[in-house]
């Protein structure tokens, strides 16, 4: 029997044995060859085919036929041939002889080629992957593009000029061979060249005994006069009036009795003669043989540099994906690709920047050796490691100095370190095994599990903004921005916030202080110098019974006087629910609203005197009203008319009536939800939202970072680290307090895993840029829960894979709290939960997820999808609570990116 050739078809032209070889290497690489066959060979006198003993040849010559299609098998006088294509029309004469020889199943040798000289059946499978790390924990990274003009060069400059500044030295090898960039700066800087890489290649070629020592034993005697700063030269060439093609290539050392990995080792050698840790190669554009050796080394860090250009995209997509077929990264060994997209504008070009991040991300996603477990869900993972990095056009780029100097001084100026820094910090934090053991020792943490638990009950307890005490807080920008801007007269504005992003929690503490001022000493802004006592009109229904009281206690202190009895919170709601029933003008409303807040203090207002009677309170007293729970009130807004005219009274006409006060002696902070502000005011939405921006609850990336060493800190579990650590640590300096917290990756800090903050940032966020305070508490509390028992991770409080699992139940409680916050949207949420879980997959069409357009659209006003062309993404938040699953090799960091963008 013969085997069916499966995903190469036949051949459309077959002009020459090169055509042949061709085909036969493809349907290996389609794994279309049958058991028997191990090699074949063909050249221009013919075509060798060999099998196993025992082979049927005219099994091996029926195959044959079928292989390369109807009549292309010639037979004659015992003889068989395959007949190569002639003029168009007819049939053509021109044979190539088949031969056929046995031979005993053994191995052949592979080299690191892109066209492999041997034909065999091995061509499917990836070349053999090298037996350890290099030398001295050395990583080398290689820069590669698949088109030339792309600002290859002027990035590997700029990422060994970036490394280097961190203290470390870098070598920097100009491997363009046939184009060399680097070279010509060096020697345009008046620097003397003793040694280049054409040298060391010689060296190496000559050496007998398969081992680099003379080369490496000259180079680190002549390299270290080539250095500037911290980054060491190795140019292509001495001399630059040579411009003859190279004599020798790096695959001219691929003999037997050398590593296949031989110019790599080599160079990660002459690193550590040179005390370097780190090799930048800058190779030679294009699928040429120049950059084989190096780029299918899977321990070198790729690093490709494209332009959104049609053509550069979609030969690098390819170049990566080949490079994935041939040499797969081990995630847990290898470091994974990188790509940086050059020469796009910020205005007009965003949606194709986005587009080709996202398919340069798949195709580095694709090169990963897949998880052979499968336990855990890595598509976080994968995106954070995976992001691509943005470089856009710069005019000042498009013609570079020629010295040395000069170049590293338009890097500096443009700022092309800064948009390298995630690389950077990659290739800065290499270390020797010996060294990474070190730093690990210093780190462990005794007492692991109580203070684990420690952590994971404080959190619990701020979960909820009503069962939080007046302990310290973490004060955001937001709440500096109001204090801020209200040191002497009290504010009149509306905070926004999403459910979650502290409201609430804000509201009380600002009760529990009292006055404005010892508010603000809480929050650290100083020389606030207003003192009105702080009343809460409406709050969270939800609070308990103890809390309440307080509050109630709190309001009978700062009533309008000392026989003032404030109304309870049921009286109010009483008030409004009444007047919800009536059909009330605009007017009207600002007086219902004006009552309640009258009759916080104890004022005994009714709706037809109470701007009579507050005018009067006002001049001769300050207070500022807090107003919360208002979803609790206006539970149909999106739906009932009078509740929405009564949320857009109040937050417009009553603030403009307060702020018609002579002296403003009253001030009101109403902590609304989004979502009923966008139900309420329907004209000047974005001018409403821009006039109180500045005051909003939102959580920027430091801040949510900040909070969550915050509660570390706070709940005993990270007693070493101290309040004012955490709220003056740089960003810098932050991350690395937080590595006490989860570590540095999520992994030891030698794997390729991604970085923890990445992660912890990509995993919380939705498709609105947000991360809400409840999600941090949430995750903290879950993953503190199911690190207690783990004993591996003796270096951090939150275990890797805790974490992970940590953020199913927090996309499950993200899901209920945005339902309770939203019915339509919780709605709309549970006909998602409902589908067949065979159509839970991202993206998905609208047909497949069963949502009409109208529907779609309130999901992503609330961040829950976003649109791409016809498809549907759903952000990890909630993705995991849904139950729905990545369809392929996701992208929905790259989604996330492209919504930001969108966004700003």
């Amino acid at each position: 029997m013969t085997m069916p050739v499966s995903g190469a078809g036949v051949p459309e032209h077959i002009y020459t044995w090169v055509d042949v070889n061709d085909h036969l290497a493809v349907l290996a690489t389609c794994r279309a060859w049958p058991m028997w066959l191990l090699e074949c060979d063909a050249f221009w006198d013919g075509l060798e085919l060999t099998v196993r003993p025992d082979t049927s040849p005219d099994l091996a010559i029926q195959w044959l036929g079928e292989s390369f299609g109807v009549g292309s098998l010639v037979r004659e006088a015992g003889e068989a041939s395959l007949r190569l294509d002639g003029v168009p029309g007819r049939l053509s004469d021109r044979l190539l002889p088949v031969s056929i020889r046995e031979r005993k199943v053994t191995s052949a040798r592979r080299e690191l080629r892109w066209r492999e000289r041997h034909i065999v059946r091995a061509l499917g499978e990836p070349l053999p992957a090298p037996e350890a790390p290099f030398a001295g924990g050395v990583q080398i990274a290689a820069l590669h593009s698949f088109k030339g003009g792309v600002g290859r060069t002027l990035h590997g400059v700029a990422l060994a000029h970036a490394v280097a500044q961190r203290g470390g030295k870098v070598l920097l090898v100009d491997a363009d061979l046939e184009a060399p960039g680097i070279t010509w700066m060096f020697a345009a800087q008046g620097r003397r060249i003793d040694f280049s890489y054409e040298d060391f290649l010689a060296l190496l070629h000559s050496s007998e005994d398969g081992r680099p020592d003379d080369a490496v034993t000259l180079g680190a005697a002549y390299l270290p006069n080539q250095r500037a700063d911290n980054v060491i030269v190795l140019p292509t060439k001495r001399s630059l009036l040579d411009v003859v093609p190279p004599r020798l290539e790096p695959v001219d050392l691929l003999t037997p009795g050398r590593s296949s990995y031989f110019l790599t080792e080599s160079l990660a050698e002459l690193a550590v003669h040179l005390d370097a840790r780190t090799v930048l190669v800058d190779l030679r554009a294009g699928t040429s043989e120049l950059t084989a050796p190096v780029l299918l080394d899977p321990r070198v860090k790729r690093v490709f540099v494209t332009t959104i250009n049609d053509q550069s995209l979609r030969g690098t997509v390819r170049t990566i994906r080949e490079l994935g077929r041939r040499a797969p990264t081990r995630p847990e060994i290898d470091p994974p690709g990188s790509v940086i997209i050059t020469q796009f504008r910020d205005q007009g070009h965003e949606d194709l920047a986005a587009n080709a991040a996202a398919q340069l991300r798949d195709a580095v996603a694709w090169t990963l050796v897949p998880d052979e477990g499968g336990a855990e869900d890595r598509t976080v993972d994968d995106d954070v490691t995976l992001e691509p990095i943005f470089s856009p056009f710069q005019e000042r780029l498009l013609a570079l100095p020629a010295s040395w100097d000069a170049v590293i001084d338009v890097i500096r100026r443009q700022q092309l370190p800064e948009m390298l820094s995630s690389l950077v910090n990659e290739l800065s934090q290499v270390r020797s095994a010996a060294a990474d053991d070190d730093i690990r020792g210093e780190m462990i943490l005794d007492d692991l599990p109580s203070r684990r638990e420690r952590l994971k009950r404080f959190s619990r307890k701020l979960v909820y903004a009503e069962t939080a005490e007046d302990a310290d807080f973490l004060a955001t920008e937001s709440l500096r921005n109001l204090l801020s801007s209200h040191r002497t007269e009290p504010p009149l504005c509306v905070v926004v916030g999403a459910k979650g992003s502290g409201k609430t929690f804000t509201q009380l503490q600002m009760c529990f202080r009292r006055t404005w001022n010892r508010y603000a000493e809480s929050v650290g802004v100083s020389d606030v110098t207003l003192k009105a006592p702080l009343v809460p009109v409406f709050v969270s229904k939800n609070l308990k019974t103890s809390t309440m009281d307080r509050l109630e206690r709190i309001q009978r202190d700062v009533g309008a006087f000392p026989d003032g009895v404030p109304a309870s919170p049921l009286d109010l709601r009483d008030l409004i629910a009444d007047a919800l029933r009536s059909n009330l003008s605009d007017i009207e409303w600002r007086r219902v609203w004006l009552t309640c807040i009258a009759r916080s203090v104890g004022l005994k207002a009714a709706p037809d005197n109470v701007e009579l009677l507050l005018a009067r309170f006002a001049a001769g007293s300050s207070r500022i009203f807090l107003v919360d729970g208002l979803e609790d009130l206006l539970q149909n807004f999106s739906q009932n008319k009078a509740e929405s005219q009564a949320l857009r009274v109040l937050l417009v006409d009553c603030l403009d009536w307060l702020r018609s006060l002579r002296g403003r002696p009253l001030g009101l902070v109403v902590f609304v939800r989004r979502d009923l502000v966008q139900a309420a005011i329907r004209q000047n939405l974005r001018q409403f939202f821009a006039r109180y921006s500045e005051y909003e609850l939102k959580w920027n990336p430091s801040e949510a970072l900040r909070l969550a060493l915050w509660a570390a800190q706070q709940s005993g579990a990270l007693p070493d680290i101290t309040p004012e650590q955490v709220f003056k640590a740089t960003d810098q300096a932050l991350g690395h307090l937080l590595t006490r917290l989860w570590g540095e990756k999520m992994g030891s800090t030698r794997s390729r895993e991604a970085r923890s903050v990445g992660w912890f940032l990509a995993a919380l966020s939705d498709f609105n840029g947000q991360i809400q305070a409840r999600d941090i508490m949430t995750f903290l509390a879950e993953s503190a829960a199911l690190s207690v028992d783990e004993g591996r991770w003796s270096d951090r409080l939150l275990a890797p894979a805790a974490m992970r699992k940590a953020l199913v139940a927090c996309s499950q409680d993200k899901i209920r709290a945005i339902s309770e916050e939203s019915p339509p949207v919780g709605a709309l949420l549970k006909r998602l939960d409902e589908l067949p879980i065979e159509q839970k997959r991202i993206p998905s069409g609208p047909k497949a997820l069963r949502l009409a357009s109208g529907d779609l659209e309130i999901l992503a006003a609330n961040g829950v999808v976003f649109r791409e062309e016809d498809q549907y993404w759903i952000p990890e938040i909630f993705r995991h609570g849904l139950g729905f699953k990545a369809a392929g090799r996701p992208k929905i960091l790259a989604i996330a990116n492209l919504v930001r963008q969108q966004i700003t």
